[in-house]
């Protein structure tokens, strides 16, 4: 079992790397689940749009327009967030205090977060810069259902994770009176069809919005949410997440691995 890059890396390659310990292993399979979702729901929107059954929609944007200061400050206020928790993961963490219970507290680091915010606004600065006209032009762009997968994973991801939570909640609300705010950014506390239920709300109203049909989309969606969960059990396996059922007391094990029936008091 693995429960982090860090014995990843010093079981496989005899190293101890203590930064990779904030690096979770089942956070990362959750990571290639995305990806793999993603690529399989891209796949099964290009083969519906082959033969016909989704179609493009046309949308007006306008290009050639500076940065405007909405962008810059969303850009900063992004950077921030990110360089004062990764970088207090680095540099301001004691060894201690576990990753998730650092990411979700208060601390973290300012330099880091003031550096980043600074890179992130100067990088969308210059992105959208580099593209202003002397006169910002409207233009008709075609947008094809699998464009927007990029928003549907998004969604997906911010929506699962908020659905989840609620549903956990829900279920164990004699918990969640006893300390609402802990419970709710708290590392733990997922609750499966919770976020399914929630993400496929926002997800289905978003495409009804672009003119997608919600049948096809469903269709397309079931593998990759079947890959999605199997790439995420697997992260469950390898991280000791505790996926192998109850503890069977009938039997046990010695030093070797050989099994026998347990005795009395065993």
């Amino acid at each position: 079992m693995y429960p982090n890059l860090y014995y990843v890396f010093r079981d496989w390659f005899g190293v101890e790397w203590k930064f990779l310990s904030f690096l979770n292993t089942f956070g990362l399979f959750v990571a290639i689940a995305f990806v793999a979702a993603a690529l399989a729901m891209s796949s099964e929107l290009k083969r519906k749009e082959k033969l016909g059954l989704l179609s493009p929609r046309e949308e007006v944007i306008v290009v050639g327009k500076p940065a405007s200061f909405f962008d810059l400050l969303v850009n900063a206020l992004v950077g921030f967030f990110f360089g004062y928790k990764v970088l207090g993961l680095f540099l301001n963490k004691p060894d201690e205090v576990p990753a998730q219970d650092y990411v979700f507290s208060g601390e973290g680091s300012v330099a880091g977060g003031i550096l980043l915010a600074a890179i992130m606004a100067g990088m969308k600065w210059w992105e959208k810069n580099k593209q202003k006209l002397p006169a910002p032009e409207k233009r008709l762009v075609r947008i094809w259902p699998h464009d927007r997968v990029g928003d549907f994973v998004i969604l997906g991801l911010i929506f699962g994770i908020i659905g989840a939570k609620l549903f956990d909640s829900f279920e164990n609300w004699d918990e969640f009176l006893q300390d609402p705010v802990g419970r709710l950014f708290s590392a733990s506390g997922l609750t499966f069809y919770g976020g399914l239920i929630v993400a496929a709300i926002v997800i289905c109203w978003y495409a009804y919005r672009k003119g997608i049909s919600i049948k096809h989309l469903v269709d397309a969606t079931a593998p990759a949410l079947m890959i999605a969960y199997a790439v995420g059990r697997i992260g469950c396996q390898v991280s000791g997440d505790g996926d192998w059922g109850v503890f069977n007391s009938a039997y046990t094990s010695d030093e070797m691995g050989k099994v026998s029936v347990a005795k009395p008091g065993d």
